[in-house]
């Protein structure tokens, strides 16, 4: 015989071997657990991955406040404040104080002049902050 059929021959007998002891240990049961998928976390801030790193506390109130403070900022002087690292890393830091005095209090103020500028000029930001909106974004 041709070594050539000898080998085709070969591979079709290891390819009904293979699907036989795969129909076998279905039929019995006997088939592998699919790998458990691991969990998907919803991401805390919309941020990019550059500007998210300054949070060094890591305090889940802290970084959902700094997103909220974000969007406020952008609400009130148009000005996408993530982008810039400074008026960012004031957010931040706004934010591990606000929380830190929501502690004792109810509601704080939250002033940061001069935060942002663009063409038409500085942009200043101040806003109230309650412990039931903290209570509210953290629970998202």
């Amino acid at each position: 015989m041709d070594i050539a059929v000898i080998f085709i021959l070969a591979l079709f007998v290891a390819v009904i071997a293979f699907v036989a002891g795969r129909y076998i240990r279905y039929r019995t049961g006997e088939t592998p657990e699919p790998p458990e998928q691991p969990k998907k976390v919803p991401a805390v801030n919309k941020l990019p991955a550059r500007l998210s790193a300054p949070i060094a506390s890591g305090d889940r109130e802290v970084q959902v406040v700094v997103g909220w403070l974000l969007s406020q900022a952008f609400e009130q002087t148009g000005v996408k404040v993530a982008d810039d690292k400074v008026a960012y890393q004031r957010i931040v830091e706004a934010a591990e104080k606000a929380v830190k005095a929501l502690k004792t209090e109810t509601t704080t103020t939250i002033s940061l002049p001069f935060l942002t500028a663009d063409a038409s000029g500085p942009k200043h930001f101040e806003t109230q902050l309650t412990r039931e909106v903290i209570q509210e974004l953290a629970r998202y």
